[in-house]
């Protein structure tokens, strides 16, 4: 199902209607409850999720675009991270927020 719901996009993201046709068409229900969750997670692996504290979203959404060319990105605000940035896209994790600064370094701490 993993394979099917990734041919259902095109290389640009969008959906690829004769696909998701035949998929909807020629699969059983139990099948289609399988295709729709490997869709929702195909989705979240297509998208870029960016929590910002302070600084200007025009900032991040350059560099960070051209980190991850042809997914949609998703900018939110949260001013607990206390400065920086938080990046998810797909399995790639990036904290360059100083919350996550502090808690590697009471990790560290408390493992000596």
């Amino acid at each position: 199902m993993n394979r099917l719901a990734a041919l259902t996009f095109t290389q640009g993201g969008e959906i690829n209607e004769e696909v998701a046709s035949l998929a909807l068409t020629n699969l059983t229900r139990a099948q289609l409850k399988s295709y729709l969750a490997a869709l929702r997670r195909e989705m979240r692996r297509r998208s870029v999720y960016v929590v910002l504290s302070g600084g200007a979203e025009s900032e991040v959404r350059g560099p960070i675009g051209e980190r991850y060319p042809g997914r949609e990105l998703s900018i939110t605000r949260d001013d607990s991270l206390g400065g920086g940035v938080r990046v998810s896209a797909g399995d790639d994790i990036v904290d360059a927020s100083v919350t996550g600064y502090l808690k590697e370094l009471l990790e560290e701490i408390s493992k000596k």
